[in-house]
């Protein structure tokens, strides 16, 4: 089997090295060739074919929608690292094959050759539909030109063809239905993603594996494409006959006849499920923190943004904690890492057994924490009051005895917090506020608590 060539589009050295060490180590088949701007690109696609294209949106002298005028047929997938999902829909429209996002760890490079299975199983499918369709046509009219009086044969023929116009024999889940959708043929892996035997769903409407999941609008636009153009795809949700609900990407032709009229539809079902549980763990990776499962600094500082924007407009409080572990380090050294990860992993598990769903426990870094509690209090004092007793209640948790791989262990913590909104000040201004006051804590002797308001740090 020949390697897949690929031209990989990608101006980020990091990106490049970690594409490459990714090809390697998981000795990939990949005749792979990296083009390090959007004219790189231009000049190898004009001297040179590709089965596949990787391209990142955003390049130093254009982006990869450019590259869209310099392919004809190769598939292009598409790589965001801050796209959102108007510009996944402005590539899918404009012709690219899929999509991927880039995430801090590189974790989106485990989803590229199933990506690249899938794009060029359905280009092959499709290259073999047009294919079957190009013949069918030229043996439609040339019956048509020599053999009048065998009309009736020619269009038995025509539709034995068409229906035999992509391989059964595959692994791919295939039905075909009538101009009514009317279910007339499935292969055997439809029936092994579905449950359901040919038997069962002949004579039936694709509507037997209808989820509930799409409103009625969905499938009122799929049918205004499918008719408008005699394509579609895209994803949606359908019900197996065991009950089981499942993604699924589904691509539908519409096979026509010499009169132009719609005669058949033919779908390709593709499971997508486990597709769509690794895009699920990077978005995990990409805001969770992977020892403690707590929300990382990214996911946080989104959090305190949109909390700070929507106090400022509800008049609502909020507060913001710093809090350090004391004494963390000779843990470490004393006990080694897995003891201190321990510890951590046990403190964050009080935090979130101390708080309500609505406020947000983040791991900061190292052993730093910090708290964002939910804006819920009208009055000023009150949301100072509020926020003091949560400290208090924090304080006395984290100063439970801990029991780390049979050791028995105590420590403490130092915490500062400060308040939001406040006028003119920033979410960095915020944070750093909460930062000073935690600081003032530790230097005041450490299991201590400090609030910092109107430019001072108060020790509680």
């Amino acid at each position: 089997m020949s390697a897949i060539r690929v031209l990989l589009v990608e101006d980020d050295l990091a990106d490049q090295m970690s594409f490459k060490r990714f090809v390697k180590k998981n000795a990939l088949h990949y005749d792979y060739t990296i083009a390090g701007s959007l004219a790189d690109a231009i000049t190898l696609l004009e001297s040179n074919s590709y089965d596949i294209i990787l391209a990142d949106h955003s390049l130093g002298d254009g982006t990869a929608f450019d590259l869209f005028a310099h392919i004809a047929a190769t598939p292009l997938i598409f790589i965001t690292g801050n796209g959102t999902e108007q510009t996944a829909v402005k590539a899918l429209k404009a012709g690219a094959a899929d999509y991927l996002s880039k995430d801090i760890d590189a974790n989106y490079l485990q989803l590229i050759p199933i990506t690249i299975e899938n794009v060029l199983k359905a280009q092959a499918i499709k290259v073999e539909l047009t294919r079957y369709q190009v013949d069918l046509e030229a043996l439609v009219e040339q019956r048509t030109q020599e053999l009048e009086t065998e009309i009736e044969r020619r269009k038995k023929i025509e539709t034995q063809l068409r229906l035999l116009a992509i391989t059964f024999e595959t692994h791919e889940s295939i039905v075909i239905t009538d101009a009514k959708a009317k279910i007339v043929k499935v292969n055997k892996a439809f029936s092994k993603l579905t449950g359901y035997s040919a038997k069962e769903v002949i004579g039936n409407k694709m509507s037997i594996l209808k989820s509930g999941r799409q409103l009625p609008d969905f499938y009122k636009e799929m049918w205004k494409k499918l008719i408008a153009t005699g394509e579609y795809e895209g994803e949606l949700w359908n019900r197996s006959k065991s009950g089981r609900i499942y993604p699924e990407y589904l691509t539908i032709t519409a096979v026509k006849d010499e009169t132009g009229a719609v005669s058949n539809y033919v779908g390709i079902l593709t499971d997508i499920t486990l597709q769509k549980e690794a895009e699920t763990e990077i978005k995990k990776l990409a805001f969770y923190d992977a020892l403690t499962s707590l929300a990382n600094r990214r996911l946080l500082y989104d959090r305190l943004e949109h909390e700070v924007a929507i106090s400022k407009r509800t008049k609502y409080y909020g507060a913001i904690i710093f809090l350090d572990m004391d004494d963390f380090k000779p843990l470490n050294d004393t006990y080694g890492h897995h003891v201190g990860d321990e510890l951590l992993i046990q403190v964050a598990q009080r935090l979130q057994g101390i708080l309500r769903k609505q406020d947000t426990p983040s791991r900061f870094g190292g052993d730093e924490f910090v708290i964002l509690i939910h804006a819920s209090d009208m009055e000023y004092n009150l949301a100072i009051s509020h926020a003091k007793f949560i400290t208090q209640k924090i304080q006395y948790e984290i100063n439970k005895v801990y029991y780390l791989d049979k050791i028995e262990h105590h420590c403490s913590c130092s915490m500062g917090f400060t308040m939001f909104p406040n006028a003119g000040l920033t979410t960095e201004l915020i944070m750093q506020q909460a930062d000073k006051a935690m600081y003032a804590a530790k230097h005041a002797g450490k299991n201590r608590i400090c609030f910092y308001d109107k430019g001072e740090a108060i020790l509680l």
